[in-house]
């Protein structure tokens, strides 16, 4: 992984120097003992934790601590996710949330300064031709991506992707989009967990024609397709996640799933494998129709690492309760307009397997 130098951050919260060490507490590790087989349990959780600054959204301040309290209650219980990926983190509040949270090692996504140029090779030419100039479409990079990983255990490096300046749509291009990812390690499992965080464009709220933003949709996912093939086949195990707008939208999700030479296909969604491909996997969260994956914008993945595999056990949600101190949104008290969605995964490996000199990437 890229490790990316640190400047001046919109939080005011300093991002800690990479890489990172903090152990919060180890993890068991199993044995078969008939196979010999290793492996552990993990948690994470991805969250839209609407931090947005008043006038679009108001109080804000307050859901940020609210939510950091939160997380910090389950820690003293000891029944914290181990990894957090966040969406919308955009209020300078972001800080309180991450201090009372209690997380040692977090990194920050690109921010309203991480450019890149104004359109890749993919985009049409019907696509720049047309602005939406009162839809916030040229006005520049207000926000950063709000993206943010929190770790209980060691962050050695991460990587930025802003997505190209002009591959938006509407309101969102006010905030600059892309992609947030570390590497992660688990104490005693070899290599490094590798995590990718993102928030692709909305739809309705982007505030232009349906066609526009799906089309932007599109590119950025595109976007996250080279992203993932340029990077390489690292070896290890991944976990994708983010507020990939796709709720009720057929096409978005038809796209992000096509066949294609160029589309990297090795991995899976957590509540698809878990609803439709197998039955030991323990689904806690509604199923209110015949494609849950539809039902939400929050969705998490993985693929599978070289000599560490890892797939979903468990999915549920949290923070979906009302809560009467917290302030309204969307007519409701509760710490977003999201729900958070959380996936206990199981990774697994044979120690005979691992060559002796696979842990040569801590020195690299």
């Amino acid at each position: 992984m890229l490790v990316v130098g640190l400047s001046a951050c919109a939080s005011r919260l300093p991002e800690p120097q990479l890489p990172q060490e903090a152990i919060v507490r180890a993890p068991e590790i199993t044995v078969d003992p008939a196979s010999g087989f290793h492996s552990v349990e993990i948690e994470v959780l991805v969250y839209n934790v609407a931090g947005l600054p008043w006038p679009l959204k108001s109080n804000r301040g307050k859901a940020m601590t609210l939510i950091g309290d939160a997380l910090g209650d389950l820690r003293a219980k000891g029944r914290e996710p181990d990894i957090v990926m966040i969406q919308e983190g955009f209020t300078p509040n972001i800080k309180h949330l991450i201090r009372r949270s209690g997380y040692p090692n977090w990194v920050r996504g690109p921010r309203a300064g991480d450019m890149q140029p104004n359109y890749s090779e993919r985009a049409n030419d019907e696509f720049k031709a047309e602005s939406y100039f009162w839809k916030g479409e040229r006005l520049g990079k207000v926000f950063g991506s709000g993206l943010y990983i929190l770790s209980n255990w060691p962050i050695l490096g991460k990587e930025l992707e802003p997505f190209y300046r002009h591959e938006c749509a509407g309101f969102d291009c006010a905030s600059n989009k892309g992609i947030l990812a570390a590497a992660i390690w688990i104490p005693f499992m070899p290599g490094y967990l590798e995590v990718m965080n993102t928030h692709l464009n909305s739809r309705g709220s982007a505030g232009v024609p349906e066609e526009r933003s799906l089309y932007a949709h599109n590119l950025q996912i595109d976007h996250i397709d080279a992203f993932v093939l340029e990077g390489g086949d690292s070896g290890q195990p991944a976990v994708f996640g983010g507020d990939f707008n796709m709720k009720n939208s057929r096409q978005r999700l038809d796209y992000a799933d096509r066949d294609a030479e160029d589309v990297p296909d090795d991995y899976d969604v957590a509540i698809h494998y878990c609803v439709e491909l197998v039955s030991d996997c323990e689904v806690g969260v509604g199923v209110g129709s015949d494609e849950p994956w539809l039902d939400t914008q929050d969705l998490q993945g993985w693929s599978h690492g070289k000599y560490v595999s890892i797939r979903a056990i468990e999915i549920r949600e949290m923070f979906d309760e009302i809560q009467m101190d917290a302030p309204k949104i969307k007519g409701r008290r509760s710490l977003s307009d999201h729900t958070g969605r959380l996936v206990r995964y199981r990774l697994t490996w044979n120690p005979k397997e691992i060559p002796p000199d696979w842990d040569n990437w801590l020195e690299e």
